[in-house]
């Protein structure tokens, strides 16, 4: 007896779940009423069940054929267009959204590192991919503030106390500044280059972070991916490799 209880307990926790979730999705729609009534029908037809009621068992599932399949014809139109509403809401407009975002946030990035390398403010930023970078991150002081050219300026400002070292940024936002990362084992030798592109080459020697690094002396733009640099790069042509290269997957 008392498995057959607990069976009837579990398919009801069951029914329960899966109704709500229903009443939830449907809520504020033409649906909202017919769903409701949907349920009512599946209550009696489970109290049937539950009692050993045989005839008013097949007739409540008689009646819930025929008021599902009569549901479905009448509202198939409504049923389709508030699927494709919820899914263009919460798949395409997120994604979109997310691009844009992205696209901003690139724009803003090579407007700052135009700005920094017109007036010649060394700088080093490194953007996190796949691999996380926890670890150079507590090197720094945090900061954990959305980015903005602004921003980034005045922590590379001379008179910074953090402008020595490296900002990390992680989805769109400015995780720690003045980090210390590891510098490169290799370079190359016709090139004699200081601590800010050493390191820069060695985070991406390690992860698979980008870096982005503005020399001091000539303000020149570099970009470091998997332990190479690309030297001397124009700021439209860093904004069409982070366009390229900056997404998390």
């Amino acid at each position: 007896m008392l498995p057959g209880f607990l069976k009837y307990v579990v398919e009801i926790g069951v029914l329960y779940y899966f109704s709500y979730q229903l009443l939830r999705w449907v809520k504020g729609t033409p649906l909202f009423l017919p769903v409701r009534s949907l349920m009512v029908l599946f209550i009696a037809a489970g109290a049937s069940n539950f009692l050993t009621l045989g005839e008013l068992r097949l007739f409540w599932r008689l009646c819930l054929f025929v008021y599902v399949g009569t549901m479905l014809l009448i509202l198939q139109p409504e049923l389709r267009r508030n699927y494709m509403n919820r899914l263009y809401h919460h798949v395409l407009l997120e994604r979109n959204t997310n691009e844009e975002g992205r696209t901003k946030f690139i724009e803003d990035l090579a407007l700052a590192c135009q700005t920094l390398s017109r007036k010649r403010i060394g700088a080093l930023v490194v953007l996190e991919r796949t691999n996380s970078l926890r670890d150079f991150t507590q090197t720094g002081v945090l900061v954990d503030a959305f980015f903005s050219p602004e921003l980034l300026f005045s922590i590379f400002l001379p008179d910074s106390p953090l402008h020595d070292g490296a900002v990390i940024v992680r989805e769109n936002k400015i995780i720690a500044a003045g980090c210390i990362l590891p510098l490169a084992e290799q370079v190359e030798a016709r090139r004699k280059i200081g601590t800010r592109h050493r390191a820069g080459i060695g985070v991406t020697e390690q992860t698979d972070a980008l870096a982005i690094v503005i020399s001091e002396e000539t303000g020149k733009i570099s970009l470091a991916v998997h332990g190479r640099m690309a030297w001397d790069i124009e700021a439209g042509t860093l904004k069409r490799m982070l366009k390229i290269l900056y997404r998390r997957h």
